[in-house]
């Protein structure tokens, strides 16, 4: 009986006690930031500090970028490897550059013969392929178009270290084979335009995909519809 009334006094106990205990605290989780997203890349930028928007020669049929130094006959393509190296004296100026200007005095001085033969070449051909018009004025037009073609700001720095290059090339070539080398000249001057338009049509991609990716979309304000005028009051 004693033993049955002790159990009781210390159940009775243990739950006055509990009965005492604070209660317990409710833990609330501290939330884990999430990292912020990473900044949007630059937005691409043309090359060479080119103008946001030019106009670029096409690919031709057999994948050759149509510049003014394609399509062109023998005799053209060696006066026109004459025009590059005198756009080159004419606008590559400086301490790196201005080399280039004596040396083109030495070329057309070198070769003057030759050249003289292959403009007066170019002459007939301007003449015999516009019949009835005034072939000389056509080729002095073409002429002032690749003398602008060739003086492409983004591109001088490359276009002048090449000119110097093959003027200095060029001024050691026998007189004989000068046709030959300028037209491998030529082609090599091109290519840096060539390589500058195919980077600006990267450019041209790169910046769309940017555009597509990244840039603000507008926000259209919504079109208030108010009550229209159209139908007459009946009287």
């Amino acid at each position: 009986m004693r033993r049955g009334i002790k159990n009781l006094a210390a159940i009775i106990m243990v739950t006055a006690v509990a009965a005492c205990a604070p209660a317990p605290v409710k833990v609330v989780p501290t939330p884990i930031p999430l990292p912020a997203p990473p900044p949007p890349p630059a937005m691409p930028l043309p090359p060479g500090g080119a103008a946001l928007s030019m106009t670029i020669p096409p690919v031709g049929l057999d994948g050759v970028r149509a510049t003014p130094n394609r399509g062109l006959s023998r005799d053209e393509q060696i006066w026109h490897f004459r025009s590059a190296l005198n756009v080159a004296a004419l606008n590559c100026q400086g301490p790196i550059w201005g080399q280039i200007a004596t040396e083109y005095n030495k070329f057309i001085v070198i070769h003057k013969a030759i050249l003289s033969r292959t403009s007066k070449a170019v002459d007939r051909e301007y003449v015999a392929r516009y019949p009835g018009k005034n072939g000389l004025r056509v080729r002095d037009t073409r002429m002032t178009d690749l003398y602008n073609y060739f003086a492409l700001p983004p591109v001088r720095a490359q276009y002048c270290d090449m000119a110097l290059r093959k003027l200095t090339e060029a001024n050691t070539v026998p007189t004989g084979a000068l046709p030959e080398y300028a037209i491998g000249g030529l082609a090599d001057i091109d290519g840096v335009f060539v390589n500058f338009y195919d980077a600006y049509v990267k450019y041209e991609r790169d910046l769309a995909d940017w555009n597509m990716k990244y840039a603000p979309k507008p926000v259209y304000a919504p079109i208030l519809v108010g009550p229209t005028t159209s139908s007459a009051n009946p009287g």
